[in-house]
């Protein structure tokens, strides 16, 4: 056979699937990595040894390592659109954004993970936009505002679970609370209400703070405020 019918060969073979792999269980086993490994440890390398497969046989389903953290992440939020949602558009948002938090801290590094596999072109990801979105343009903002706050209170609930699947050793609130009180008053006074566990309170003080702000909206893009530039 001729070098140019064995590389034609080639890239037939790896055009097609590999046999009975499929997308579902490659989502399986990276949760499963995921899970026990932390998502420093995710990637094509170990899903397909956890699969006991080759490399390229995940490869070919996800491209890379970007395809794999954007996949597993829609998996993340599949759920997170209930099927009825209070009538209320400020309630469809608390809804929206308390069935997103339970999501990622259902999964190990689940607020990294939904920031790096972040993908309005995944399905699930999109679904959820779309209805938390529609919530806040029928809260009677306009778009720009309904943009922000969008913006704003993602932001906002990916930050606090950041902070809620942080080792207790390593948060904030363990730095500043080993600050000598008597030189740092404010800071204790302060630091005695971040408690891990006011979580739940503080995730819903926030939501409440940024949904009844009354911040304006300028009309036009306010100047840079950072270095000028050439």
């Amino acid at each position: 056979m001729s070098k140019t019918s064995n590389s034609t060969q080639s890239r037939a073979t790896a055009s097609r699937a590999p046999v009975g792999l499929t997308e579902g269980q490659i989502i399986a086993a990276a949760m499963e990595v995921l899970e026990s490994d932390g998502l420093d440890k995710l990637s094509l390398r170990a899903v397909a040894a956890k699969l006991g497969v080759r490399v390229n046989a995940v490869a070919w389903h996800l491209k890379d390592k970007a395809g794999l953290l954007s996949t597993v992440a829609d998996a993340m939020v599949a759920d997170c659109v209930p099927a009825h949602l209070p009538p209320d558009p400020e309630e469809r948002v608390r809804t929206l954004l308390a069935s997103l938090r339970t999501a990622l801290l259902s999964h190990r590094d689940g607020a990294r993970l939904a920031r790096e596999g972040s993908s309005l072109a995944r399905t699930h990801q999109r679904a959820f936009a779309e209805a938390f979105n529609a919530a806040l343009h029928a809260t009677g903002r306009s778009p720009k505002e309904a943009a922000w706050t969008a913006w704003t209170l993602m932001y906002f609930t990916l930050g606090l679970v950041k902070e809620e699947q942080t080792p207790q050793s390593r948060t904030l609130y363990a730095e500043a609370a080993e600050a000598d009180p008597a030189a740092f008053p404010s800071l204790a006074k302060t630091i005695a209400h971040l408690r891990p566990d006011s979580f739940d309170d503080r995730f819903a003080y926030g939501v409440d703070l940024i949904l009844s702000g009354h911040s304006s909206v300028p009309p036009t893009p306010r100047p840079a405020t950072g270095p000028a530039t050439e």
